[in-house]
Protein backbone atom coordinates (compact mmCIF):
# COMPACT_ATOMS: atom_id res chain seq x y z
CA UNK A 1 0.00 0.00 0.00
CA UNK A 2 2.83 2.43 0.78
CA UNK A 3 4.34 1.69 -2.62
CA UNK A 4 1.28 3.00 -4.55
CA UNK A 5 1.69 6.37 -2.80
CA UNK A 6 5.14 6.73 -4.40
CA UNK A 7 3.88 5.78 -7.85
CA UNK A 8 1.80 8.97 -7.97
CA UNK A 9 3.54 11.80 -9.71
CA UNK A 10 3.85 15.04 -7.75
CA UNK A 11 2.38 18.17 -9.36
CA UNK A 12 4.91 20.45 -11.01
CA UNK A 13 5.26 23.77 -9.20
CA UNK A 14 4.31 27.02 -10.96
CA UNK A 15 8.04 27.87 -11.13
CA UNK A 16 8.79 24.55 -12.83
CA UNK A 17 5.88 25.05 -15.24
CA UNK A 18 7.10 28.58 -16.01
CA UNK A 19 10.61 27.28 -16.73
CA UNK A 20 9.34 24.71 -19.24
CA UNK A 21 6.96 27.21 -20.88
CA UNK A 22 9.79 29.74 -21.28
CA UNK A 23 11.94 27.08 -23.00
CA UNK A 24 9.30 26.36 -25.67
CA UNK A 25 7.59 29.77 -25.80
CA UNK A 26 10.34 32.34 -25.06
CA UNK A 27 8.22 35.36 -26.04
CA UNK A 28 5.57 34.67 -23.40
CA UNK A 29 5.56 36.74 -20.21
CA UNK A 30 5.30 34.67 -17.04
CA UNK A 31 4.60 35.47 -13.40
CA UNK A 32 4.54 32.97 -10.55
CA UNK A 33 3.27 33.63 -7.04
CA UNK A 34 3.11 30.75 -4.55
CA UNK A 35 0.84 28.12 -6.14
CA UNK A 36 -0.18 30.30 -9.12
CA UNK A 37 1.15 30.90 -12.60
CA UNK A 38 0.07 33.49 -15.14
CA UNK A 39 1.33 33.34 -18.70
CA UNK A 40 0.47 35.75 -21.52
CA UNK A 41 1.62 35.87 -25.10
CA UNK A 42 0.73 35.54 -28.74
CA UNK A 43 -0.03 32.38 -30.72
CA UNK A 44 -0.83 32.05 -34.41
CA UNK A 45 -2.41 28.76 -35.57
CA UNK A 46 -1.24 29.10 -39.19
CA UNK A 47 0.68 31.63 -41.30
CA UNK A 48 -2.59 32.98 -42.72
CA UNK A 49 -4.37 33.12 -39.35
CA UNK A 50 -4.87 36.04 -37.02
CA UNK A 51 -2.45 36.38 -34.12
CA UNK A 52 -4.16 35.73 -30.81
CA UNK A 53 -3.09 37.20 -27.48
CA UNK A 54 -3.83 34.54 -24.88
CA UNK A 55 -3.90 34.44 -21.10
CA UNK A 56 -3.18 31.18 -19.27
CA UNK A 57 -3.79 31.05 -15.52
CA UNK A 58 -2.94 28.03 -13.43
CA UNK A 59 -3.34 27.27 -9.74
CA UNK A 60 -1.86 23.96 -8.59
CA UNK A 61 -3.43 21.36 -8.86
CA UNK A 62 -6.46 22.66 -10.81
CA UNK A 63 -6.73 22.65 -14.57
CA UNK A 64 -5.15 25.55 -16.45
CA UNK A 65 -7.58 28.22 -17.63
CA UNK A 66 -6.90 29.64 -21.09
CA UNK A 67 -8.70 32.63 -22.60
CA UNK A 68 -8.21 34.68 -25.73
CA UNK A 69 -7.80 38.33 -24.76
CA UNK A 70 -7.68 39.68 -28.31
CA UNK A 71 -8.93 39.78 -30.91
CA UNK A 72 -12.39 39.31 -29.49
CA UNK A 73 -13.74 35.91 -30.48
CA UNK A 74 -16.78 36.23 -32.73
CA UNK A 75 -19.66 33.91 -33.43
CA UNK A 76 -20.31 31.97 -36.58
CA UNK A 77 -23.45 33.03 -38.44
CA UNK A 78 -26.56 31.58 -36.82
CA UNK A 79 -24.81 30.60 -33.56
CA UNK A 80 -25.47 32.10 -30.14
CA UNK A 81 -22.36 30.91 -28.32
CA UNK A 82 -18.80 29.78 -28.92
CA UNK A 83 -18.17 26.04 -29.21
CA UNK A 84 -15.96 24.18 -26.78
CA UNK A 85 -15.64 26.82 -24.11
CA UNK A 86 -16.37 26.86 -20.41
CA UNK A 87 -18.05 29.73 -18.59
CA UNK A 88 -16.25 32.99 -19.31
CA UNK A 89 -15.02 31.70 -22.70
CA UNK A 90 -12.30 29.64 -21.05
CA UNK A 91 -11.13 27.34 -23.87
CA UNK A 92 -12.00 23.64 -23.64
CA UNK A 93 -8.77 22.11 -24.92
CA UNK A 94 -8.94 18.44 -23.96
CA UNK A 95 -11.16 15.69 -22.65
CA UNK A 96 -11.32 14.93 -18.93
CA UNK A 97 -8.29 12.94 -17.86
CA UNK A 98 -6.02 13.93 -20.75
CA UNK A 99 -3.97 16.27 -18.56
CA UNK A 100 -2.70 15.91 -14.99
CA UNK A 101 -0.82 18.40 -12.76
CA UNK A 102 2.45 16.43 -13.04
CA UNK A 103 2.50 17.03 -16.81
CA UNK A 104 4.13 20.03 -18.43
CA UNK A 105 1.72 22.75 -19.50
CA UNK A 106 4.24 23.57 -22.24
CA UNK A 107 3.75 20.11 -23.79
CA UNK A 108 0.15 19.24 -22.97
CA UNK A 109 -1.77 22.54 -22.92
CA UNK A 110 0.06 25.24 -24.88
CA UNK A 111 0.34 23.18 -28.12
CA UNK A 112 -3.42 22.49 -28.03
CA UNK A 113 -4.30 26.21 -28.05
CA UNK A 114 -3.32 26.77 -31.73
CA UNK A 115 -5.33 23.67 -32.69
CA UNK A 116 -8.39 25.06 -30.89
CA UNK A 117 -7.83 28.43 -32.61
CA UNK A 118 -7.52 26.77 -36.02
CA UNK A 119 -10.80 24.91 -35.56
CA UNK A 120 -12.38 28.10 -34.24
CA UNK A 121 -11.40 29.94 -37.45
CA UNK A 122 -12.90 27.15 -39.57
CA UNK A 123 -16.05 27.25 -37.41
CA UNK A 124 -16.43 31.03 -37.92
CA UNK A 125 -16.32 30.50 -41.70
CA UNK A 126 -18.43 27.34 -41.96
CA UNK A 127 -20.52 27.19 -38.76
CA UNK A 128 -19.30 23.62 -38.23
CA UNK A 129 -16.91 22.61 -35.44
CA UNK A 130 -14.50 20.03 -36.84
CA UNK A 131 -12.22 19.80 -33.81
CA UNK A 132 -13.96 16.88 -32.10
CA UNK A 133 -14.84 16.79 -28.43
CA UNK A 134 -18.16 16.40 -26.65
CA UNK A 135 -20.39 18.79 -28.57
CA UNK A 136 -21.82 17.83 -31.92
CA UNK A 137 -20.33 19.64 -34.94
CA UNK A 138 -23.58 21.47 -35.66
CA UNK A 139 -24.53 22.40 -32.07
CA UNK A 140 -25.77 25.97 -31.89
Amino acid sequence: MARSRYLKERPLTPAEQAYFIKLRFPDFELVTVRSQLRCVGTLQPSPTSDKYFIDLQYTVPNRPHVRVLRPELKLAAGHKRLPHVFKGNDLCLYLTGEWRPHQKISEYIMPWVPFWLFFYEVWVLTGEWLGGGHETPTEK
